[in-house]
């Protein structure tokens, strides 16, 4: 009971320095709530400290650090009782260990560690497309967790288990009228194609994805990557000897930053009238 008492006591120290932006003492809290957690065996606040000492590790571009706390977080998660805090915890450690495995340049054991992730938040990676009759519900964390796999498997050179993953994540998106996740499969799908020189490939996946940004329920404020979007389509039909193609994806793209451009100088000159108001 005092071990339990006391960790959380230095747990909740730790938060109060992090609010006030003392990072060196939210340190010192959360290293004296994991010792006192895990010799009292109080896995949870045990977690809860050695999650908080990673994502300090992490913001201070200490990725080494951030993956040590991240895998003793998520190893104090699993010793605790099975909770919706402790299964979340532990789900939310082993996304972020993916996301800093890749930043380290270790993507396939990234990509082991978001297997990980999925299979702990419950996530079927094969469901988007494993349709019964047509229709199954697809759920964001099958997406999410599906475009994880996708990232770390293409990051790691292995290009058609990628391919596998961002046609899963399509499937699903279009099941869901997801726009956005639909355009960045295409764009994932398009990359892929680029590494294997399959033009023909990658151009039918940035005119599909090209074609996608007008159906945002925003269109204007995606302006700029629509653009590049189209400017990366104009380049593909350049390499095919697709002129015409070429020629009308360029117009587009900058008639779309003519617009784009009249349309910031109007915002910023209504601003200065207001001010001056």
């Amino acid at each position: 009971m005092f071990a339990a008492a006391s960790a959380k006591r230095r747990l909740k120290r730790g938060l109060a320095a992090l609010k006030t932006g003392d990072s060196a003492a939210a340190r010192e809290s959360f290293d004296a709530s994991l010792r006192t957690a895990r010799l009292g065996e109080v896995w949870l606040v045990a977690g809860d400290a050695a999650s908080s000492l990673g994502d300090l590790a992490r913001d201070a571009d200490d990725l080494p650090g951030a993956e040590h706390n991240y895998r003793l977080a998520a190893t104090q998660y699993r010793r605790a009782p099975r909770s919706a805090r402790s299964v979340g915890g532990r789900v939310r450690c082993l996304e972020n260990l993916g996301d800093v495995l890749l930043l380290e340049g270790r993507p396939w054991d990234a990509y082991r560690e978001f297997q990980d992730g999925a299979k702990a938040a419950g996530v079927d990676p094969s469901r988007p497309t494993g349709t019964t009759d047509g229709v199954e519900f697809v759920s964001r964390e099958d997406l999410r967790w599906t475009s994880h796999l996708a990232t770390a498997a293409q990051a790691a050179g292995r290009r058609k288990l990628a391919n596998d993953h961002y046609e899963r994540v399509l499937a699903g998106c279009e099941l869901r009228g997801d726009i956005a996740g639909q355009i960045m499969c295409w764009k994932g799908l398009a990359a892929l194609a680029e590494d294997m020189m399959a033009w023909n490939d990658a151009a039918h996946a940035l005119y599909n994805a090209s074609n996608l940004y007008p159906a945002l329920p925003d269109p204007e404020a995606h302006t700029r990557e629509w653009v590049q979007c189209l400017r990366d389509l104009g380049t593909v039909y350049k390499t095919l000897g697709r002129r015409d193609e070429q020629v009308r994806a360029f117009k587009l793209a900058v008639r779309l930053e003519q617009v784009d451009s009249s349309a910031r100088s109007a915002a910023t000159s209504d601003s200065g009238t207001d001010t001056a108001r």
